[in-house]
């Protein structure tokens, strides 16, 4: 209950500008858990085989990675307003377009289309939090947003557990169904866009003068080595969240209801995490203890690869999302923190690059073994790449940290 008062006292003293971001998350993460429960099974009914679904998914992820930085510049050209109204409104209608193409080529390019889109969602949403909080506040702020992001992931998710069912007692058949419940989910990123309007004046320094070279001379060892880090997690993700509910349905031999409802029953368990998550870096550093929670996913996913069970892979799951929920803002934020003002949307920009890079990378591989039946072969590789993430993490950063010699250093290394 104190943690409860506590996100309420910190949101209800932020501008508007804070709020606003926290309504565009909440709208995204809708959309967002309306589509992960029914896209790869809308394209399933289309008859579209494994291994281009594979090439389908790639496409948004690999627009995410290589919009990132050309995003990242135009925020600072045409400030916060302009760029999310694109961002949402792009890609709302983008996601739109998908619902109604049935050639997999034409699918490809509005789902790259999206996913140049959203890959301002993470760079503009990060750098204008960063610009409209304190540093005392910001730690919170970042954890309190990927808390709104995953409730309402959450909500989409039970949306398409409820929606298909209502609506197939319509005698509508399910590509219908499923098509109309898409649908939502990109009115959602539509609506968020004009909530852009309403976005206060921009904070950056209009006199600055803008160009490419901070994105380039930012690319120091530690941005390297951030690159680095992020691609095996990336790569891990990849093969894991696009596919999850593919693995409950073919490798633990689910249903789609199930699946949309322990992934609504997510939230309680991210809630506590990403609640926990600051506090435990308080007593302890954020190297370690993301270092120590990527290990522990590692065990739950060996668990989730290995068995037959649908309960022990449904909480071999819970853990393992609430686990990369908890460790994101702690390292992202600690990157921020690592990083000078002047290069902060340069390093924020090659971390999301190389996290899609990775995630685009993966998407293919899993629709190649998803096609021959081998549903534990690209779990095997989110093993290695986490792992491999891990241990970067900790031989990377964990000296750049304690230069941070101060309590309060170390509490906003987040």
């Amino acid at each position: 209950m104190r943690a409860i008062n506590s996100l309420i006292r910190i949101i209800t003293r932020q501008n508007q500008n804070v709020k606003i971001s926290f309504v565009f998350k909440s709208l995204y993460g809708f959309s967002q858990g309306i589509f992960l429960v029914i896209y790869n099974l809308y394209l399933i009914e289309l008859d579209i085989p494994l291994d281009m679904i594979g090439m389908v998914l790639s496409a948004n992820p690999l627009a995410l990675a290589v919009g990132s930085i050309p995003v990242g510049y135009l925020t600072e050209i045409i400030g916060f307003k302009k760029s999310f109204l694109l961002i949402y409104g792009i890609s709302g209608i983008s996601l739109l377009a998908q619902i109604f193409i049935s050639r997999v080529e034409l699918m490809m390019i509005a789902a790259f289309i999206c996913g140049l889109a959203l890959s301002g969602d993470f760079v503009a949403n990060m750098t204008f939090l960063a610009h409209n909080t304190t540093e005392d506040d910001r730690t919170k702020i970042y954890s309190y947003s990927s808390l709104f992001f995953n409730l309402f992931i959450s909500i989409g998710s039970l949306i398409a557990v409820i929606l298909p069912n209502i609506l197939i007692n319509l005698e509508l058949s399910i590509l219908i169904v499923y098509r109309l419940t898409l649908l939502i989910s990109g009115g959602l990123l539509v609506a968020a866009s004009l909530l852009g309007m309403k976005i206060s004046q921009n904070l950056y320094n209009q006199e600055q003068q803008v160009d490419f070279k901070p994105y380039f001379q930012g690319i120091d060892t530690f941005t390297v080595k951030q690159i680095i880090t992020l691609l095996c997690l990336g790569i891990s993700l990849g093969l894991l969240t696009p596919f999850m509910n593919l693995y409950f349905i073919y490798h633990l031999g689910s249903d789609r209801e199930f699946f949309g409802t322990i992934s609504s029953l997510n939230v309680f368990f991210i809630s506590f995490a990403i609640i926990v998550g600051p506090l435990i870096v308080i007593k302890w550093r954020s190297v370690p203890v993301v270092t120590t929670v990527r290990l522990i996913f590692v065990s739950f996913l060996v668990i989730f690869t290995w068995t037959d069970h649908l309960m022990i892979g449904a909480i071999a799951y819970w853990i393992m999302m609430s686990l990369f929920q908890m460790s994101q803002p702690i390292s992202l934020g600690f990157a921020i923190r690592a990083s000078t003002k002047r290069h902060m949307t340069a390093v924020i920009s090659w971390i999301n690059v190389a996290f899609w890079l990775g995630y685009a990378i993966a998407a293919p591989v899993v629709g190649f073994f998803m096609f021959q039946s081998r549903y534990r072969y690209p779990l095997f590789i989110a093993i290695i790449t986490m792992l491999l993430a891990s241990s970067f993490n900790q031989v990377f950063f964990d000296k750049i940290e304690k230069t941070f010699k101060t309590k309060k250093d170390i509490s906003t290394v987040l």
